[in-house]
């Protein structure tokens, strides 16, 4: 927001214009007024100005606006005759070229600083809420006001060893502000100090130890363009705004430093007496070259659905002081003015076409595109699992993709796996927040500790989202997954009518929930064994899929884990499973019809080293015949009569033929060879 003064602005465009035409023109030109209100014979007004337009933040902005609508001459800064030598300047000043871009310094000697200041100024400034101080501040805040060039004054006497200093200041001290109160001043900031003290910080605020008072004589002015990122950090951390940081934050016209300096002090010498010393100093290390832009007309009336002339183009643009030279049937060289830092490419002069022209004098018309559907296979995958899910009787959460950065050492993952990130945020939300997640395990896992500490038990729970791990074949180095993960614990079944007892979640459910996921893809999965160590011991499984790991399940191993906090609520098993989305395939689904010939079921109950995996077993029967159509893991047992490294599980066995009834025979023949074979390489015998 801008507040300026209407009768001002009036006086400074020159021509006589009604208050309502004023308001329409600068709403219609994209500065909306939000408030106005009288003062006096004067009108206070108070516009929204956007922090790509920081010329618009003086009178001189506001009275350009107005001329160039109207087509009248537009008002310039006055040029003055500075003062002769540069190198003539009596002080030593040195500027860190990464701090300060361009810094303007004058002596002004001999002034009477206990003067009234004029009426016009303190009236001004008092209708815009600044403070009146003295003469010599007062009137670097109205000219501040009028040209939108911040300015900064101190006693020359006060500056030790007749030598100024801008630079990043590389350690931390405290100054006094020209308010009395203190203010830490941090390594980092830029500062205009002397030999021995800080004078200021640059851009923000001045201290009080070189601060202009009624009895100063000999005054140092200094106009300068800091450096707009460093003035906004540091406002932003001392949470002190001042007009002058509102300013140098948006950006200044670098090109009129010296010249509003020279305009401010040869008022302040008309008001305040004096003279202005020969000698200045102006540190311009590198003049900014013209922008100098090719426009299509072509691309303006393309972009903004119009049909402009080019002598209109030229017309509209040359009214605002863009300069312009024909080049070709389509081209125009379009050179920016110096104050209009937020005009940058070709685009930019289009918006400006489009701002003159009118935007209410542009048709609305929807555009016609012709478009070309590409299949998302993650998105249709996302929607497909989100059916799966909720129709087994799963609830969605939604949680942040970061988590806690300690979470590799928690969860024990090792170095080099894709669970495994590093990936630590430069300024998190907070500590609990800090790494990007390479899994939605602890985001699952913490959303169940939640809700069982408002005591929502018996949960199972789903979330979909993106995952994050370096990735040494991508640009970045860094890559991203969208993931499918779901997790459960507690009841599945609680007792009632018909069922005596509650009916808790197992690892056959989880099983279970992965077959139906990959049955309902049409896709083939198997399992192998994994050594996650955030997972009970036996459980880990990566799921196989296509000769690629495509995900993982397992039993979570609550023990091995101190977060999420009140983890300890939980005290059933809790199952996980993590499935990569783009890695699941909807095949063509073959029908399979049954035979018309009836099928033999047969038990086989084995005795089983607990380190051979049940899989392996399975896979050896079903090679054994093409007659062999199924089978089923019927029980598990273990009693005090077996060793301790084995236990007994019990298969079922369907066999079934397309061409004939099986006979024993025929049976018997292929029990003999998965038997011998699972004897001779797993070493599974029958239990007697």
């Amino acid at each position: 927001m801008f507040k300026f003064s209407l009768n001002l602005v009036k006086q400074m465009c020159g021509f006589e214009i009604s208050s309502d035409e004023f308001f329409k023109i600068l709403n219609l030109q994209g500065f909306e007024v939000d408030e106005t209100f009288k003062k006096d014979d004067d009108t206070i007004v108070t516009i929204e100005v956007k922090a790509n337009r920081p010329d618009m933040l003086c009178h001189l902005g506001i009275a350009r606006e107005i001329c160039a609508f109207k087509g009248k001459e537009i008002p310039r800064v006055e040029v003055s005759d500075k003062p002769f030598g540069n190198n003539l300047f009596p002080m030593d000043v040195e500027v860190d070229p990464d701090a300060c871009s361009r810094f303007c310094l004058l002596i002004l000697e001999g002034i009477d600083n206990r003067v009234q200041t004029p009426n016009y100024i303190k009236t001004l400034l008092q209708k815009l809420g600044i403070n009146c101080v003295n003469a010599v501040v007062d009137i670097t805040n109205y000219v501040m006001l009028k040209y939108g060039q911040p300015m900064h004054t101190y006693d020359a006497d006060k500056i030790h060893d007749n030598c100024m200093n801008v630079q990043k200041y590389d350690s931390e001290s405290e100054i006094l502000t020209l308010s009395g109160s203190p203010l830490k001043v941090k390594k980092g900031d830029i500062v205009v100090c002397d030999k021995k003290n800080i004078l200021c910080v640059a851009g923000v605020v001045g201290a009080d130890i070189s601060s202009v008072q009624n009895d100063t004589k000999n005054v140092v002015l200094e106009a300068a363009c800091f450096n707009e990122v460093s003035i906004r950090l540091t406002s932003r951390r001392m949470k002190v705004s001042t007009p002058s940081s509102f300013r140098f934050e948006r950006g200044i016209d670098i090109q009129r430093c010296m010249d509003i300096a020279n305009i401010c002090a040869h008022l302040i010498v008309k008001i305040c007496g004096g003279k202005i010393r020969e000698g200045f100093y102006d540190f311009y290390p590198q003049k900014p070259e013209k922008n100098h832009i090719d426009l299509r007309i072509s691309r303006v009336n393309s972009l903004l659905g119009v049909n402009l002339d080019k002598k209109i183009v030229m017309k509209y643009l040359q009214s605002y002081e863009f300069k312009c030279i024909d080049k070709n049937e389509d081209g125009v060289c379009v050179t920016v003015p110096d104050y209009r830092l937020d005009v940058k490419c070709e685009v930019d002069i289009i918006e400006e076409v489009a701002r003159i022209h009118g935007y209410d004098n542009i048709a609305p018309t929807m555009p016609t595109v012709q478009l070309c559907y590409n299949k998302n296979t993650v998105w249709d995958n996302i929607d497909k699992l989100r059916e799966i899910f909720v129709g087994l009787g799963f609830d969605e959460v939604i949680t942040y993709s970061f988590i806690p950065s300690d979470f590799i050492d928690t969860f024990k993952v090792p170095k080099g796996d894709r669970l495994h990130s590093d990936l630590i945020l430069k300024n998190p939300i907070n500590k609990e927040y800090a790494l990007m997640r390479p899994t939605l395990v602890y985001s699952l896992v913490d959303s169940l500790v939640y809700n069982y500490s408002l005591g929502n038990m018996d949960l199972s729970l789903f979330e979909m989202g993106k995952v994050y791990f370096k990735d040494e074949t991508s640009e970045t180095n860094y890559g991203e997954l969208d993931v499918a993960g779901f997790i459960f614990s507690g009841n599945r079944i609680y007792k009632g009518w018909g069922i005596d007892r509650n009916i808790k979640y197992s690892y056959y459910d989880l099983l279970n929930y992965v077959n139906i996921i990959f049955g309902e893809f049409g896709q083939d999965f198997k399992l192998e064994r994994s050594d996650y160590r955030f997972c009970e011991e036996g459980t880990g499984f990566n799921i196989i899929s296509d000769g690629n790991v495509v995900g993982f399940i397992c039993e979570i191993n609550k023990k091995s884990l101190n977060k999420p906090q009140n983890i300890k609520l939980i005290k059933g098993s809790v199952f996980y499973c993590e499935i990569i989305v783009k890695a699941l395939r909807e095949r063509t689904k073959k029908l399979k019809f049954e035979s018309k010939y009836p099928s033999v079921m047969r038990v086989y109950n084995f005795m089983v080293n607990k380190n051979i995996v049940s899989d392996r077993i399975e896979k050896i029967i079903l090679e054994s015949s093409d007659l062999v159509t199924n089978i089923e893991v019927c029980d598990l047992y273990k009693d005090k009569n077996m060793n301790d490294d084995e236990h007994a599980i019990l298969y079922k066995v369907k066999y079934c033929s397309r061409q004939c009834t099986l006979t024993s025979n025929m049976i018997e023949n292929i029990e003999q060879k998965f038997i011998t074979k699972l004897a001779s390489d797993l070493n599974v015998t029958l239990k007697n």
